[in-house]
């Protein structure tokens, strides 16, 4: 590996692979790893299904108890389930995994700033305290970045994150 430059991991559906990732987010402690996907063409076209689990879980939430509504969340979690997401080292070797999500940052970017609020509700000042602490570590981890842009509208991202629970927390270094 060439310095500077991350491992590729790949992800996997039932034997065919999906796309792409660094898992370059940062180190969280427990075997959580985050970064973001790229999907291939086949990956693309299976999205909907990897994706559609919040959207639904969302609209449950918001309008309530609906049997329509549950029966969309249903729907949704068996459609991501037979995905079998797997995920693959460089080497190409399975890395055992307890859970694969993949978010849409289309979906979250469009989820108006004051439900988001009225959802998660105040942070106390310990909770606020932690997300600057984070927000600090990564400034220092990432000076490259431009953080000081007038609105997050002017950051172009890429549109999918994954996230992996490992099975074995060292699996990745």
């Amino acid at each position: 590996m060439t310095q500077g430059m991350a491992e590729q991991y790949t992800l996997w559906s039932r034997g065919r692979m999906i796309g792409i990732t660094d898992l370059g987010f940062i180190y969280r402690e427990r075997g959580f790893r985050c970064g973001w996907f790229h999907p291939n063409d086949h990956g693309e076209r299976l999205m909907p299904d990897a994706t559609g689990v919040a959207p639904a879980l969302r609209a449950d939430y918001m309008i309530g108890p609906d049997a329509t509504l549950r029966a969309d969340v249903l729907a949704a979690a068996h459609a991501e389930q037979a995905l079998e997401l797997e995920l693959r080292g460089p080497n190409g070797d399975r890395i055992h995994t307890e859970d694969i999500g993949i978010i849409d940052t289309h979906y979250v970017r469009s989820i108006p700033q004051k439900d988001i609020d009225e959802e998660l509700g105040e942070l106390t000042a310990e909770q606020q305290a932690e997300v600057d602490e984070w927000v600090a570590e990564i400034k220092a981890e990432h000076p490259e970045w431009l953080w000081e842009r007038e609105t997050q509208e002017e950051i172009e991202l890429p549109r999918y994150q994954v996230q992996v629970q490992l099975v074995h927390h060292d699996a990745i270094p």
